[in-house]
């Protein structure tokens, strides 16, 4: 392929992206500012409004509308083209930025309907982590072309803007990054349906899981527990479970002494661990986190809840 075109050094692809990502920061701060509560009532849906703003700000600036260039790449002196050297149209400009930010706004995301436990999710998950950790692989290894693999799909290129008269050779893409992918790529697939399968603790504590993620007012939740149990001073062995939840509504007095121990969402979580009957002794510690504030991607604001004890105390806290 020959083309008269210089790609973008390394360092100054990533200042590009570095200088985006705070305009995109500030942007969403300020929508948080003016919107925070709405943001928060969305609960995991509020990552697809910064989603949204990153797909059209990247699709768009990146496209022929403007040359190539986002207001990074811009101060960078960078495009995006073709193969050769045309910029791109806002269709192939659009397929190129949802592949670049799906990893970021969609890691951890839970389509409504369904359980992390999924297949459904269990395919998302194993998806969204080959592109991201793809995109970073290939950025890093192929140093022929520093094609990254939305680049590589779309077939584009970051050249700088300015344009030599000297016709050149465009370099093949080398095999290393494919054969890396694919051996990471193999080895979560395998180790992932290995620990779902035969680690009896997961199994466990799914129906626990569904049941807090069904409480309301909870946008999402997760539950941990140690392994090996810590061992006390006593030499007694104490396991110890983690139960984060997300609230959909804006706590943010939440850690004030006087309405703590009083909130509502953390009252019905302890009362559903321990009707649960997960653990083993009213010894074992249940730490739970009571999570309230917003994520859009872009910009995000919490307010945070902890508090840890014996089982047999939050019995005598809630009289359970």
């Amino acid at each position: 392929m020959e083309t008269n075109l210089l790609l973008s050094k390394f360092w100054t692809r990533i200042w590009a992206l570095l200088l985006d990502s705070i305009l995109l920061g500030i942007f969403g701060f300020i929508l948080g500012f003016f919107f925070q509560n709405y943001f928060i009532s969305l609960g995991e849906n509020a990552k697809l409004i910064g989603w949204s703003i990153s797909l059209i700000y990247f699709s768009v600036l990146n496209s022929n509308i403007n040359q190539g260039q986002t207001f990074g790449k811009k101060l960078m002196g960078i495009q995006v083209v073709d193969s050769n050297g045309n910029f791109i149209y806002l269709k192939t400009s659009i397929i190129r930025a949802l592949i670049l930010t799906a990893p970021f706004f969609l890691n951890g995301y839970k389509i409504s309907g369904t359980s992390s436990f999924s297949v459904v999710a269990f395919v998302q998950s194993i998806i969204i982590f080959a592109l991201g950790i793809g995109s970073i692989i290939f950025y890093i290894l192929n140093k022929q072309t520093r094609q990254s693999i939305h680049d590589l799909i779309a077939k584009t290129y970051v050249v700088q803007d300015y344009r030599s008269s000297t016709i050149t050779v465009m370099p093949k893409v080398g095999k290393l990054p494919f054969y890396i992918l694919g051996g990471i790529f193999a080895i979560i697939i395998c180790s992932s349906i290995y620990s779902y399968t035969s680690n009896s603790t997961i199994k466990k504590l799914i129906p626990l899981y569904e049941k807090l993620s069904q409480q309301k007012n909870i946008s999402n939740a997760s539950i941990v527990m140690n392994y090996p149990p810590m061992t006390d001073n006593t030499g007694t062995q104490r396991n110890i479970y983690t139960v984060v939840i997300k609230t959909k509504k804006n706590l943010k007095d939440i850690n004030q002494p006087a309405y703590s121990i009083k909130n509502k969402e953390l009252q019905e979580t302890v009362k559903t661990f321990i009707e649960s009957h997960v653990y083993d002794s009213d010894n074992d510690i249940l730490s739970v986190s009571v999570n309230s504030g917003y994520d859009i991607g872009i910009s995000k604001s919490n307010y945070e809840l902890n508090i840890s004890q014996p089982i047999y105390k939050w019995k005598e806290v809630y009289k359970l």
